[in-house]
């Protein structure tokens, strides 16, 4: 899920199979199904704030895709009583380079990078939910069981706020369920490396 200067919160499915009948309910399709492991890497001599930047390679297991390795920015916006992840840069996800995993390694070693993390989302699933216009993830991270994400585009961060709790309204996501770390900060936290 990519959008211009996405938006973006997660949240914590507290009850799988509530929230595969509440999905049902919204008539939700698939979109795809898909699983995935993200390597995190920080510079050799200093620790990123996961809640600022991160650079990682994208491992695809299903669907079989390149590997890529991707920058990214952000800002914690804070608008009301909702906080949110907002990438400084356009879609997001910076691509900075795509093609065998091996390669994908050797570049972010070449450029003074060790790993740091690795966070793998099985059984995860795109979900488009067309009454109500948006789409959602779910997926199964280990370290934190099973997660939700809402992107929306964030040119106007306040239209992005309204996106955001309409659709956490709709899937009846309680507000203490939702956070605006990013995946990566949520899993370090859990490992108690931050």
């Amino acid at each position: 899920m990519a959008s211009l200067f996405e938006c973006e919160v997660r949240y914590e499915i507290a009850d799988i199979r509530a929230f595969g009948d509440r999905l049902r309910e919204l008539n939700a399709i698939t979109v795809y199904p898909y699983e995935s492991t993200d390597y995190y890497f920080c510079p050799a001599n200093e620790r990123w704030n996961p809640l600022e930047k991160n650079l990682r390679i994208r491992e695809w297991i299903t669907p079989k895709e390149q590997a890529a390795v991707y920058f990214v920015k952000t800002e914690i916006v804070t608008i009301g009583d909702i906080a949110f992840k907002r990438a400084l840069y356009p879609q997001g996800k910076v691509p900075l380079f795509s093609g065998d995993f091996d390669t994908c390694w050797a570049l972010v070693e070449d450029m003074g990078f060790g790993l740091w993390l690795v966070v793998k989302k099985t059984k995860a699933k795109l979900w488009e939910i067309p009454a109500h216009g948006f789409k959602t993830a779910e997926e199964y991270i280990e370290e934190l069981g099973w997660n939700g994400e809402l992107e929306f585009e964030g040119e106007k961060p306040e239209e992005a706020k309204e996106h955001i709790e309409k659709a956490l309204e709709v899937l009846r996501i309680p507000r203490e369920a939702v956070s605006f770390k990013s995946i990566s900060a949520l899993c370090a936290e859990k490992k108690g490396m931050l």
